[in-house]
């Protein structure tokens, strides 16, 4: 009881006035320490936040100076190799961009990474410290309510020893995560070094087996092409090895047949100079032998084409003029022997004299035309103002006006016509009557100027027509179309013109032509009955032989017979539809017709003027006929 009571007093004693205020100001001592502890955490967290703010910056900048240097990199190594790249294997700059964007997608996934570790830590510190202050001031606050008694000076030896803790806890917190940053970033840095040096070794390896494929198979592609180009050569050779030998062979056979037929014929014609001895033995005892003797010898040298030897020399022989072995001379002069006697018993009208007569009236009927002839006549010479084209047109209608015929009229308004050599007087004919929906026309002149658009405007009449005319030299020039451009070409006279190479024109118009187009050819014919007339009396059988000292492009350089025009069509890959021949300059003269009948010479395609229509069937087979060229 006495203790109790004892107790009691010392509690009393304890918990006084002055006690209460010790503890009070130690209580409000406590606060003060806890609000400064609180004051120094809350500029603490700035501090963190201020460094990982600034440690995030840096990563970012590090990260993208780190990108730009790969970008640049890349750039360079893109410039170095983009030449090699576009030239021998474009998909390997597409494999190489999504290398580069794979890696710079890696790279920005683990800086991101990296940074939320960072953010992922100091938040954890920032947490555990939090939770660490929190649980030192409820132990703190619970030690001061235990020991309240007494620890007044504890409490201050602890207040400054835990003052001390947490600077050094503080500072190696902070030196720990300057540490790791730091290694952080050194590790990141060895690693993107790493990565770049792998990088650029792989490309440079994968660019090298690229180089080293691609040179394989462009040495293959090489070695395969050669291949196929002696293959070609060879089975070009063989080719041309059996057609020369075919070529060889008819030639031979074609040779031996005309020995053979010729020795046939001498034998004819030793018989028939026989007869004709005789016929002259007993014309002489009926007439004076002086004028039978001059009429036979002035008729043999008209009808033959050549001077004879002698003619009745007192014996009653006539020797044959011209080279021996000549089928063709040799059956002409016995023909026209026996002709030139028939002649003279009856008195007709020498051949000089009728070619001289008809020469006369040639031309008559030519500028006759049927009606419906007619109306395409009107309608050429009314797009025609200078009287100079009026006189030109006039004189060829008869040829224009067959050519329209002849043109393969259009399969729908879309097919279009190529004229080459023009002057354009065909233009809208072609347009009206054959349905094309583009006519093109071409000719040569020297200027600059290469394309030049003209319009034709019809006197009396509402039509006009603008066409497109280009200046291009067909025997040097690549025609200025594309391939298949054009359904027809018409070629009219054109080719006798040129001087040097027909066959370049030719090709081009099989180019240009679509599969199955049309070519139409017209030019002179000097095999016509016009030309071999000429020839009778002594003239050029050229259509316009005279050289033309202000337009070289007038002159005729050559004439073709119809099977030398069949001829080069045939190599240039067109199939000859239709060949034939017509008088539009002059008519045939029938008594040169009736000439070559009676010499067994045929009278077919002795028109003055050539139209051959042909179709391309192929591309073009051989580019100097042997008939045509000479090397």
């Amino acid at each position: 009881m006495s203790r109790s009571k004892s107790l009691l007093r010392n509690l009393r004693a304890l918990f006084t006035d002055d006690f209460l205020d010790r503890w009070e100001s130690q209580d409000a001592s406590l606060d003060d320490r806890a609000r400064q502890l609180g004051e120094r955490m809350d500029g603490l967290e700035p501090r963190l936040e201020g460094r990982a703010d600034a440690y995030e910056s840096a990563v970012d900048v590090r990260i993208e100076e780190r990108f730009a240097a790969i970008e640049q990199r890349l750039d360079g190594y893109q410039s170095a190799i983009d030449a090699r790249i576009d030239e021998r294997f474009a998909a390997l700059e597409a494999r190489s961009d999504a290398r580069a964007d794979a890696f710079e997608t890696t790279v920005t996934r683990r800086a991101n990474e990296f940074e939320a570790v960072i953010n992922a830590r100091v938040d954890s510190f920032e947490s555990s410290v939090t939770g660490r202050w929190d649980e030192f001031e409820s132990a703190t606050n619970q030690r001061a309510t235990d020991f309240e008694h007494g620890m007044t000076t504890r409490a201050n030896e602890y207040e400054k020893a835990l003052d001390a803790r947490l600077e050094n806890r503080f500072a190696a917190a902070e030196e720990g995560l300057d540490k790791r940053l730091s290694d952080a970033e050194t590790k990141l840095d060895k690693e993107l070094t790493g990565a770049l040096k792998k990088v650029d070794q792989r490309f440079e390896e994968r660019a090298r087996a690229t180089d080293g494929r691609l040179d394989d198979r462009l040495a293959r592609i090489e070695r395969h092409i050669d291949t196929r180009f002696k293959t070609l050569e060879e089975r070009t050779d063989q080719r041309l090895e059996t057609h020369e030998r075919a070529v060889d062979g008819k030639l031979h056979q074609r040779s031996q047949d005309i020995v053979d037929r010729t020795d046939l014929m001498l034998q004819i014609f030793e018989q028939r100079l026989d007869k004709l001895r005789r016929d002259l033995g007993g014309l002489r005892s009926t007439a004076s032998s002086g004028s039978v003797r001059a009429q036979t010898a002035g008729s043999l040298q008209e009808q033959s084409g050549g001077e004879p030897d002698s003619v009745g020399n007192g014996s009653g022989t006539i020797t044959a003029a011209g080279p021996a072995g000549q089928l063709i001379s040799f059956r002409k002069l016995a023909e026209s022997g026996a002709q030139a006697l028939r002649k003279v018993a009856s008195g007709p009208q020498p051949l000089y004299e009728q070619i001289i007569a008809w020469k006369k009236v040639a031309h008559e009927g030519l500028t006759e035309f049927a009606p419906n002839e007619k109306e395409t006549v009107d309608y050429i010479l009314s797009f025609l103002n200078d009287p100079k084209e009026v006189e030109y047109v006039r004189q060829h209608l008869r040829r224009f006006v067959s050519t329209l015929g002849r043109i393969p009229p259009a399969q729908g308004p879309a097919d279009r016509l190529l004229e080459l050599g023009s002057l354009a007087h065909l233009a809208p004919a072609i347009r009206k009557y054959c349905g094309y929906g583009e006519v093109q026309c071409a000719d040569f002149w020297e200027a600059d100027d290469k394309v030049v658009q003209e319009t034709l405007h019809q006197k009396g009449g509402n039509d006009s027509y603008t066409f497109e005319l280009r200046n291009f030299n067909v025997e040097t020039d690549a025609f200025p179309y594309p391939d298949g451009h054009f359904r027809t070409v018409i070629c009219c006279e054109l080719i006798e013109h040129l001087r040097r190479d027909p066959m370049h024109m030719l090709w081009e118009c099989n180019r240009v032509l679509v599969q199955d187009g049309y070519l139409l050819l017209t030019t002179p014919n000097i095999a016509s009955a016009r030309a071999i007339e000429g020839l009778l009396v002594g003239c050029t059988p050229y259509l316009l032989s005279q050289y033309n000292l202000s337009e070289v492009a007038d002159q005729h350089n050559r004439e073709y017979a119809p099977y030398e025009v069949g001829l080069a069509l045939a190599a240039a890959g067109f199939s000859v539809i239709e060949l034939d021949t017509e008088d539009v300059w002059l008519r045939s003269n029938p008594a040169v017709m009736e000439l070559l009948r009676q010499i067994q010479i045929s009278t077919d395609l002795r028109g003055d003027n050539i139209f051959a229509l042909a179709r391309k069937t192929s591309a073009p087979i051989e580019r100097y006929p042997k008939e045509l060229y000479i090397d």
